[in-house]
């Protein structure tokens, strides 16, 4: 979730993970990526649940054994839109994370994300498609893109404007004419406000008719193990949905104190009820796989900081079918 402090926001940043990188930038990478990409299911929906996939920031994600086991191949990623525009250890933190994806094997959906440089910055469209051509240019085999994570938060800059995100939108059509790529509307967050309503309903409008496929932000719901947000979002859409980010969350700014029960609670409802909400939910990503530690003010990893599996864990493995050690 695009909160300040979350992994989502830290990740990117890491030190750590800067030194994995190397010196310098990594050359464009001009080979397309993975081939057909084997479905990972919900067992509780009889094969007829959405593909499942895990959102996570981390490349380090890729080398860990017990990730490796669950044989999910579909990750969800937040970039920054104008990482790829400059050189520099941001850039190199961006190629890192999709080399590894891509020599993993892994399908990945990325979803943009304001910039660390000019956060508040509303970029117009024309400097919003340069750093689209950019990305296709230096990565052409990603073909999954959610044109803004969260548009409707308030600490995005596209929250002041769902016309200028309706734009982002049509400029990534455009760049994926063709069946090029998929394109996402953004992941939008259910919070339940009229302030959010409102942005879709402008949103909504500003893009004009379908066919879309739609993103959603879903970790409301989950945490109070309910679809009626979910469901009022399916009420004003329409077509295929994409739920990019959602999690059993373990411990955030309303509930401080770590409670593994509770998220595992959380889990349970999201692999085997949350589905049921509609059967246009075609794809769910789960965020995120581990911890990155007790600084984290928004924690919803399935693995504790120092590699514990948590309660969550078993529910997650035990969702897709592949309950392992």
């Amino acid at each position: 979730m695009t909160r300040p402090g979350t992994a989502a926001a830290a990740a990117l940043a890491a030190g750590a993970l800067l030194a994995a990188c190397g010196g310098a930038d990594d050359p464009p990478d001009r080979r397309f990526g993975p081939g057909p990409v084997e479905p990972t299911r919900l067992v509780a929906f009889d094969g007829r649940g959405p593909l499942v996939g895990v959102a996570d920031n981390r490349s380090e994600t890729f080398d860990d054994p017990r990730f490796q086991a669950t044989g999910v191949d579909r990750v969800r990623v937040v970039m920054p839109w104008d990482d790829v525009t400059s050189p520099g250890p941001r850039r190199k933190v961006q190629d890192h994370y999709l080399r590894q994806a891509r020599r993993n094997g892994k399908e990945v959906l990325v979803s943009f994300y304001r910039s660390y440089r000019e956060p508040r910055a509303l970029p117009s469209a024309a400097r919003f498609r340069s750093a689209v051509r950019r990305f296709r240019a230096r990565h052409p085999w990603v073909r999954h893109f959610s044109v803004w994570t969260e548009p409707n938060s308030s600490v995005q800059p596209t929250s002041r404007s769902p016309e200028r995100t309706a734009a982002y939108y049509r400029v990534l059509r455009d760049e994926c004419a063709g069946g090029e790529c998929v394109v996402t509307t953004g992941d939008f967050r259910l919070d339940g406000s009229r302030a959010s309503s409102r942005w879709l309903e402008r949103f909504t409008r500003a893009i004009g008719p379908g066919p879309h496929i739609w993103g959603l932000s879903s970790f409301e719901d989950v945490e109070r193990r309910s679809t009626a947000l979910t469901r009022a979002f399916l009420a004003r859409t329409r077509g295929p949905v994409w739920v990019a980010e959602t999690g059993a969350v373990y411990r955030n700014a309303s509930f401080p104190r770590p409670d593994p029960a509770r998220q595992r609670r959380q889990m349970a409802f999201l692999v085997t009820r949350y589905p049921a909400a509609s059967r246009r939910i075609e794809r769910m990503y789960v965020y995120h796989w581990r911890s990155t530690g007790p600084g984290e003010s928004f924690d919803s990893g399935l693995l504790g900081a120092n590699g514990s599996l948590r309660p969550a864990y078993w529910e997650f493995t035990r969702g897709i079918g592949r309950l392992t050690p």
